[in-house]
């Protein structure tokens, strides 16, 4: 990160302790000056250690070799020494060499430091160099952590959840071997992770499978060990607490009977609405005091439900009990319903309210096609089946329906030539129910529909009106003998009243 100070004061500082060599240099020539002194880092954090690289030389003009017995970082205008190298060499006239020391500072601000370097030539007198040196000591904040907010995540006890850990860098460099563990109150899953590298300006998350024992108030740490440039290890830590609620368990299960690919199937459907997972669902159907059918069925999330489907063929029709067991807050539970199960057919297409009319020879049948099943009929389509004594004929020898919902029902109407005493008259009704097609021939009763036609004609034959039998003669002359009979009274009563 960039200092905080301006950099003018450091390089006042420089800027001087360069003059001031100049100086002496002009004047005299020294046995010994430092021409550099850099730390690896720019920032350190309070404790942290890092190098300070001083580079130490023999000017040429002495011509004669330099012994460095010293070299030492002090601060500025006190006796508070934080490093030393003692009996560091000699160094040929023109030449230097580069003595790093490891230095730690625990007080954070910004420090003025002196390097200092003590030299000496074979019967020569001590030779003492300064150079200045500039620390902000402050907590970095190149690599930052940060954890889910608590509010969001809602831990229950004894229950798993998940929180993200996210690392951040800002620096301006990358950051390499950053190691990320989790602790705390909880316990965690696979809690420590590694990333090799952190570019500048990126992130990572990793998440975390976290458990609180206890219901209460928790804490989350997130520790990070990462390395810098210049081989610097430095750590980042975030600790959050967050409020850790009482698991509740309130599970309910609900049946209902439903049909998949033409079969009778029970539906179990088990919710959460308290706030612990419901885990390891198993499923069984009991009927007589035996287990029928099982299946397993996913984990429940708190407020939320699933749903499983259990085969019935096995299911005897009756009183069956459907049973789950599952393991939530820690404990192994079992919640149940009964039911009145009744297998189902998904295709059923019947005919029903039918009627028939006889026009001479043809045999008209009409009525309708009703779906009782539980699944939505297409296609449907009946048509007069020829047999013995019965010949579909025009207009109508089949009748095409459609689609006819569940519960729902279609028209038709057929046509047939049927010989006197045909009782009954086959009809084949075809339909198809989710891609799969049926079909079957009904036998309808028509009993003998030409007998009234029969006796018709031999009423007809006696001299009566057409369509007319013996008992409607006689109604009709008792009628006009009547009506004569009151004609003839009319005209006696008159004449006597006249006489009178």
């Amino acid at each position: 990160m960039t200092r905080t100070v301006p950099l003018a004061i450091a390089a006042i500082l420089v800027v001087g302790s360069i003059s001031v060599g100049a100086s002496v240099a002009g004047s005299a020539p020294t046995d010994v000056s430092i021409r550099s002194a850099n730390a690896s880092i720019d920032q350190p954090a309070p404790g942290e250690t890092f190098t300070v690289t001083t580079e130490v030389a023999n000017p040429q003009g002495n011509g004669k070799a330099v012994a460095v017995t010293d070299v030492y970082i002090r601060k500025t205008d006190s006796a508070t020494e934080y490093a030393r190298a003692e009996d560091v060499g000699a160094i040929s006239p023109g030449e230097s060499i580069r003595v790093p020391l490891p230095v730690r500072i625990d007080e954070r601000g910004e420090k003025r430091l002196t390097v200092h370097a003590i030299g000496r030539t074979e019967n020569g007198s001590p030779s003492h160099a300064r150079f200045p040196l500039y620390v902000d000591v402050s907590e970095p904040d190149d690599v930052v952590l940060s954890v889910a907010d608590p509010d969001e995540v809602d831990p229950v006890a004894g229950e798993e959840t998940e929180m993200n850990v996210t690392v951040s860098n800002g620096g301006s460099g990358a950051i390499s071997n950053a190691r990320l563990e989790v602790g705390g109150d909880a316990r965690v899953e696979n809690a420590e992770r590694v990333a090799a590298t952190v570019e500048s300006g990126a992130q990572v998350t990793y998440t975390y499978r976290v458990t609180y024992p206890d219901s209460g108030t928790g804490t989350l740490d997130a520790t990070l060990a990462y390395d810098v440039a210049g081989g610097t290890t430095r750590t980042a830590n975030r600790t959050i607490t967050t409020e850790v609620e009482p698991a509740t368990v309130d599970a309910d299960l609900t049946t209902s009977i439903g049909v998949e690919n033409g079969s009778t199937v029970i539906e179990a459907t088990l919710a959460e609405y308290g706030n612990a997972e419901l885990r390891d669902v198993r499923l069984r159907a009991v009927a007589d005091g035996g287990t029928v059918e099982r299946a397993l069925l996913e984990d429940v999330p708190a407020e939320e439900s699933r749903t499983a489907v259990l085969p019935g063929d096995d299911v005897p029709p009756g009183e069956v009990s459907i049973e789950a067991d599952y393991t939530a807050a820690g404990e192994r539970r079992t919640t149940s319903e009964t039911m009145r199960y009744a297998p189902q057919s998904a295709s059923n297409v019947v005919l029903s309210g039918l009627e028939f009319d006889r026009e001479e020879s043809t045999l008209v049948v009409s009525g309708d096609a009703a779906n009782v099943g539980s699944g939505d009929a297409r296609s449907v389509r009946v048509e007069v089946v020829g047999s013995e004594g019965v010949r579909p004929v025009p207009p109508n020898r089949e009748y095409f329906i459609g689609a006819i919902d569940a519960s729902e029902f279609g028209t038709f109407e057929l046509t047939a030539n049927a010989s006197a005493g045909v009782e009954t008259l086959p009809i084949r009704v075809q339909y198809a129910v989710d891609g799969e097609e049926f079909s079957r021939i009904v036998e309808v009763d028509v009993g003998d529909p030409g007998a009234a036609e029969a006796a018709d004609s031999e009423g007809s034959g006696s001299g009566g009106p057409p369509g007319i039998g013996l008992p409607a003669l006689a109604a009709v002359a008792l009628v006009a003998a009547i009506g004569i009979g009151a004609v003839i009274w009319r005209r006696r009563g008159g004449s006597s009243d006249e006489s009178r």
